[in-house]
Order: C-alpha cells, then structure tokens, then sequence
C-alpha cells in the first residue's frame, strides 16, 4: 500500500515540475530559429551576388564607353575586372559576358559592328546582324551604343536552401564618350 502511495505522489510531483519545461521549449523552438537564421543568410548571399552582377555589367560598359579603340587586350581586362568584382563568389563557367558595339541604321535596325564573349557559353553575335533588343527610343540612326550582357549563376555556399542554381541577368547600354562609335577588336 504504501509503495502505491509513493508511485502516486511521485507522478503528482513530476507532473507538478516546471524545472525542465524551458529546456524542452527551447529544444522545440532551436530548429526553428536555426532554419530562420540560415535562411536569412542564404537570402542576404543571394542578394549580394544579384547586386553583383548589375554591378559588373554597368562597369564593364562604362570602362567600354570610355575607350575610343578596343583591342583584344582590352576585352581580356574588362574580363578580368568582372571576374574579380565578383569575388568572393565563385565564378568559374557561372559568369558568362558578352560586349556589344551597336549602330543604328537609316532603317531603324540596330546593326552589330562587333561582338566579344568571354568564352564561358554566351556567344557573341555576328558582324552585321541586326540586334532587336536596342530601340530608336535609345539611340538615334547614325549613332552607336554598347551593350553589356551579364549571366550569372548562383549557387549558395550555404547549402541547399535554394532548389539548385539561381540564374542572375542584366543588360546595361552605354553611349560612347569618345567618339561616335568605339572602335572594337577583330
């Protein structure tokens, strides 16, 4: 009898404890927190590399623009300088760039005077091939305009919070500052 007594006021105790109950909320809320805070980490990564690549067409461009003549060289450079704004994000085959001298016809047709690529999958447009994405609402006939083109495609270095690789974009145009047109590689 008295064993039964004590069996019964030992489960009228424990149930009556809170010593342990914020240990168990905790235990119960942490996963959750965890998941907010990698999420938010996660986002702000994503961010910063969208912010990035805008980034790296409009100085790409703008170096372009400033130039009267580009060589092969130079290309390479401004290459070169995109792939260093990126870091600390990888870039490897993920960033592909493609420059773009455009000239508006009499016709109203953006005409490619030169196209270069960095080599990474986005090729670069033929010689004399109209280019749809320009408009006379951005230039004139008679007048050029160089196009940058940025792909960038993100893969966290968090994890696998985003379902694969998130795919960046920008397009940027720029007028020539020293001359009517910039004169590009062969």
């Amino acid at each position: 009898m008295l064993s039964r007594l004590n069996r019964l006021f030992s489960l009228k105790a424990f149930l009556q404890d809170k010593r342990g109950v914020s240990a168990i909320e905790f235990a119960m809320v942490a996963p959750l927190l965890i998941m907010a805070y990698l999420g938010l980490a996660e986002l702000t990564l994503g961010m910063m590399a969208s912010r990035r690549t805008s980034h790296l067409a409009a100085t790409v461009g703008d170096l372009a623009a400033q130039s009267e003549t580009l060589s092969n060289a130079n290309v390479t450079d401004l290459w070169t300088i995109g792939t260093s704004m990126l870091q600390p994000f990888s870039t490897g085959s993920n960033l592909k760039m493609r420059l773009t001298c455009v000239t508006m016809n009499s016709s109203n047709q953006a005409i490619v005077q030169w196209s270069k690529d960095n080599g990474k999958g986005m090729a670069a447009y033929t010689k004399g091939n109209p280019l749809a994405a320009v408009t006379t609402a951005q230039i004139s006939a008679n007048e050029s305009l160089i196009v940058t083109e940025v792909e960038y495609d993100y893969d966290s270095p968090i994890g696998n919070f985003l379902p694969g690789e998130t795919k960046f974009k920008d397009t940027f145009f720029h007028h020539p500052r020293n001359g009517a047109a910039v004169t590009g590689p062969t």
